[in-house]
């Protein structure tokens, strides 16, 4: 899969002339993101998804709240601490194969050298708040999650998914 990073600005008007390259795929028309999602042809294709770009917005948050966990873990004397988050986003209808990452929410959780588990009862119930609380406003849905690995942090540091990752990701 290819991630890319662009402009972000998401509505839920079709793009227009008057919209520049770079925003528009974070403007989307409502219809034909209801078509695809009716049709969901990714539940027939595991390897549907080819692509993800994410909003310049939602990377800045993501690496906000990555080092904020170093900072905390750090100013007490000890190692970083791992931190977790939550992706919204949605496939793009003019380019279905691809996910759009449209904004990033921390989760109030802080994990160990191995791993960051979000199994506690008020974590738990602080996702389904939000979840309730953003299909009121928002089209996009909770498509992922993210974390932090600080402990990767030297020369040839490299991004990758533990046996943790795999599996967690395997229940989305």
């Amino acid at each position: 899969a290819t991630m890319a990073t662009e402009s972000s600005s998401a509505t839920d008007a079709p793009p227009s002339s008057t919209v520049a390259a770079a925003d528009a795929r974070y403007t989307f028309d409502a219809a034909k993101l209801d078509e695809l999602r009716k049709s969901s042809p990714w539940k027939d294709d595991p390897r549907y998804f080819k692509g993800v770009a994410v909003s310049p917005s939602a990377v800045m948050k993501m690496m906000t709240h990555c080092h904020s966990g170093v900072e905390k873990g750090v100013k007490k004397g000890g190692n970083p601490i791992e931190v977790m988050g939550l992706m919204l986003g949605r496939p793009d209808p003019t380019t279905p194969q691809t996910l759009i990452v449209t904004d990033v929410f921390p989760l109030p959780i802080e994990g160990f050298e191995t791993r960051v588990i979000a199994d506690d009862g008020d974590v738990i119930n602080h996702m389904i708040e939000l979840g309730e609380s953003l299909e009121k406003t928002r089209k996009e849905k909770f498509m992922g999650w993210y974390h932090s690995h600080p402990f990767d942090v030297g020369l040839h540091s490299h991004c990758f998914l533990s046996q943790t990752d795999i599996s967690t990701q395997l229940q989305w």
